[in-house]
């Protein structure tokens, strides 16, 4: 696939994305830390934060580091708060981010997003990541997962 178009895929999947932010707890609760995942698809690059206060520092975190990079089209993918955060993608060009209370239920949840719109992206969860051409990018946790 040409990279315009996973450039277009990754745009598809940062929307799909978008209605996927999940925060658990409240900005506020004492000794929450929060994350977020971001990604351009222009630079075809991702960004990740850790361990802040908010939801919102997280995100503004991820922002500024993309739009520092030159990325013109910054977005953020996914939040959390206390736990673990994980971008995939596959060599169709697709591109997927979900949050769990773990590493590892991190990345199943985004290898499952995947499988929304490249099915056999969910072979990967079944230990078959070479068959579905899905590869972990990124994962991230805040320091008070187990």
């Amino acid at each position: 696939m040409s990279f315009m178009g996973k450039a277009g895929v990754a745009v598809a999947a940062l929307g799909l994305a978008a209605g996927s932010v999940l925060v658990a707890g409240s900005a506020n609760a004492a000794g929450d830390l929060f994350g977020a995942i971001g990604f351009s698809s222009q630079k075809w690059e991702s960004w990740s934060a850790a361990n802040w206060d908010s939801a919102e520092s997280a995100r503004a975190a991820v922002i500024d580091s993309c739009v520092a990079a030159g990325g013109e089209d910054c977005g953020v993918m996914t939040t959390w708060a206390n736990g673990c955060g994980a971008l995939v993608w596959n060599e169709e060009g697709w591109v997927a981010a979900a949050s769990g209370p773990n590493r590892s239920e991190a990345i199943r949840k985004a290898i499952d997003r995947l499988s929304d719109g490249v099915p056999i992206a969910r072979l990967a969860n079944f230990g078959s990541s070479d068959l579905s051409g899905t590869q972990v990018i990124d994962v991230v946790c805040t320091r008070n997962v187990g």
